[in-house]
């Protein structure tokens, strides 16, 4: 009687760990499916703005899973587009999201920004990476060699809660820069000026700071993103 007692006892012990692991399962299965079948991870393009507000300068990033790539563009403060004359303020998130599509002319559903800075990301590439990267650049870089983790999908909350309150980041849109970082390739540009700083111009009495951009400069990264 005794053995069959701890035979049965063994067996319910098996059958509770059997269910409780296919419990897991299903749960990792369907936090990553709410994920992956949301309308942003879904987009073949989405846009990103990411300003380092210490740095005064902005990246504006365009994933196109069409072209199996993303593009990264660098903006600095006061940048001027002589082929549009429209002016860049990279405090302000959504006139970087206009002011880089209206200069590559292309264009995207889906935007999500977030203001952040240096700290901010060494901080974000120490919990990922496990050490802290130079730049947001690198940062990049580093995100396309590393391998996923199986839980990423269900960290990626915890780890959204790292960038600041100025965000309209998803979960499912971090997630997804992430994931397509390792599957598309990465083409970084810096927009040249035609000056080493800005100019100091005055127009009806108010002055204002321009960074002229070369204009050969832009239509090259144009034309490369078309291809």
């Amino acid at each position: 009687m005794a053995i069959k007692k701890r035979k049965s006892g063994l067996f319910w012990v098996l059958l509770a760990v059997l269910i409780a692991g296919a419990g897991f399962g299903l749960w990792l299965f369907l936090s990553l499916n709410s994920l992956k079948g949301s309308a942003e991870f879904a987009s073949p393009v989405v846009h990103y703005a990411f300003i380092l507000k210490d740095q005064q300068k902005a990246y504006f990033v365009r994933v196109d899973l069409g072209k199996r790539m993303i593009y990264v563009i660098e903006l600095p403060q006061y940048a001027f587009n002589p082929l549009n004359n429209r002016m860049l303020d990279v405090q302000n998130p959504l006139e970087v999201f206009s002011f880089a599509e209206s200069m590559i002319e292309f264009s995207s559903s889906f935007r999500y920004y977030a203001v952040v800075d240096s700290e901010q990301i060494k901080r974000f590439a120490k919990i990922l990476l496990g050490n802290g990267a130079e730049s947001f650049e690198n940062l990049l870089r580093s995100l396309a060699v590393r391998k996923a983790g199986l839980f990423d999908h269900v960290l990626v909350r915890k780890w959204l809660k790292e960038f600041s309150n100025e965000n309209t980041m998803t979960a499912a849109a971090l997630y997804k820069i992430m994931y397509e970082s390792t599957r598309n390739a990465l083409r970084f540009y810096t927009v040249k000026g035609t000056l080493e700083g800005p100019l100091t111009i005055t127009v009806d009495g108010k002055r204002y700071q321009r960074l002229y951009l070369d204009a050969e400069s832009i239509e090259a990264i144009r034309q490369d993103m078309r291809r």
